[in-house]
Parts: structure tokens; sequence; C-alpha cells
């Protein structure tokens, strides 16, 4: 059975800030039934976002923040997005002295694992967005695997971006498998390189002539991805595209992605 599909929001972030409801709309017209913030509430009041966002029909399933959002802002933070309805917060990346390992992070981690029991008893799951370099080895293992192990009981969760983990692991697939059961939401994000593509030999740049695409458009095998999405027990997939291909407008390129979804039935 197909998952439901949102849009990440940085896809379509000129949109937005141009014409937040016109682009809401268009977004709703393509099939998205939810939507990832990366903005917060876009300049309104949370209550007037919501608001605009039940009347089109999007169920705002997620929002992306930073970690200073959570462990420096908690109650804030957390009054907002319960206005706002979200189910899960993203972390998109640890910036700085909060990466792995450097001077920050102990103290970081273990304020982030308090700070995620606290919003889990509130009705809202932590998760960490990865990029590529979270696929670094420290002692033979991934950097992101062992941030996952410094939290408990599931205070912080994946949310896997299966672009960059194809470029970071090789895999998709293969390593959304070590998180059965425990990723709710997968990041369709689609990529083009020229030649043939080796993720042992890119070093965690970008391969030569590498280009975002719609999904299904580029190397992964988004169809593996699909499969397994759904065999791990994962609630949404979420379509995002960081820049746009084709000479093709953002809006355009969330288009394919949602279309092409749709011939698989999704």
């Amino acid at each position: 059975m197909a998952l439901p599909v949102a849009l990440q929001l940085f896809s379509v972030r000129d949109d937005m800030e141009k014409d937040p409801e016109k682009t809401l709309r268009a977004v709703k017209e393509m099939g998205y039934c939810g939507i990832e913030s990366c903005n917060g509430s876009y300049g309104m009041e949370p209550e007037e976002f919501r608001a605009l966002c039940d009347s089109i029909g999007l169920r705002i399933i997620s929002a992306h923040v930073g970690t200073g959002d959570i462990i420096d802002d908690t109650e804030e933070t957390l009054r907002k997005y319960k206005t706002l309805g979200v189910s899960y917060l993203a972390i998109a990346a640890f910036w700085g002295d909060y990466q792995y390992k450097k001077a920050g992070y102990d103290e970081m981690i273990k304020r982030l694992d308090r700070a995620g029991a606290y919003f889990k008893e509130n009705g809202i799951q932590i998760l960490y967005h990865n990029h590529a370099w979270e696929f670094k080895k420290a002692d033979g293992e991934y950097e992101l695997d062992l941030i996952f192990r410094d939290t408990t009981d599931d205070n912080l969760l994946p949310q896997i971006d299966v672009c960059w983990a194809t470029t970071g692991h090789g895999d998709a697939s293969d390593y959304m498998m070590r998180y059965d059961g425990r990723c709710p939401l997968v990041h369709l994000k689609d990529f083009h390189c020229k030649g043939t593509y080796d993720y042992e030999k890119c070093n965690f740049s970008n391969p030569e002539g590498f280009e975002f695409r719609p999904v299904g458009y580029g190397r992964v095998d988004m169809t593996a991805v699909l499969d397994t999405a759904e065999a791990i027990g994962a609630k949404w997939v979420i379509v995002e595209q960081d820049t746009p291909a084709f000479g093709l407008t953002s809006l355009e390129n969330a288009a394919i992605s949602r279309n092409w979804l749709r011939t698989l039935g999704w």
C-alpha cells in the first residue's frame, strides 16, 4: 500500500517567499497531501499558517529546525510546532562545533537526548536528517550510526535522505534497512552525475556533473527505495529537490516528481 506523499517546502522556497498561499495551492493541486516546513510559519503566526494549510487540505507533518531550536529554545519551539500540529521535527544537520566529536558535540548530544525525551512526551518525535558527510567512518562505523547510538530510547530517530545515503553509502535501500521500524519519514531526493558513479571515490564531495533531479529521473533506485520505505514501516515519504533541473521552475520540477510517483500508484 502506497504511503502518503509530502513536499519539503525548501524545494519551492522562492515561491513560498513570494506568495505562500498561491504556492501551497499549487502544491495541493499537484497531488501532495502534506508538507514539511523549512521556515517555520513563513512570516505568519503559527495559528494563521496552520489554518491556511487546513483550508487548502495540506497537513503540516513535520518541519526542519536547527539544533539550537531544540536545546536552547525548547519551550518556544514546542509551543510553536504544537500549534502547527506537526508530529516530527527534523534537525537539518549538526553544524560547526556540534558535528560528530567536535568541541561541542558531547555536551550538545546530552542536551539533545534530554530534549528529545521531553518533546516525545509532548507528542513530537525529534529526527536527524542526514547529508553525505555523516557517512565518514569512526572506528569502522558510520558517524551517522554513532550519532543515533549516542542518544537513548529513540529520543532521536533517522530521517534518511536517499540522495545522500546513496552518495555516502552506495545503496540507500540497504542503509534504510538498518533502521527497520525506526525511520518514520523518508526523504525522496534524486540526483544525476556524469559517467560511472563510484561512491567510495567521491570522498564525500559531489561527483562530476552532479545536479539534483526530480524523483525518478536520476541515479537513485527510487522503486527500491519506495518498496523499502513500506517494508521498514515509514509513515510518509517527502519529496525534496534542492535546486530545479531541466531549465524548469521549482514548482514544475515538484510536479514532475509527483507525477512520476503517481505512475507507480503513489
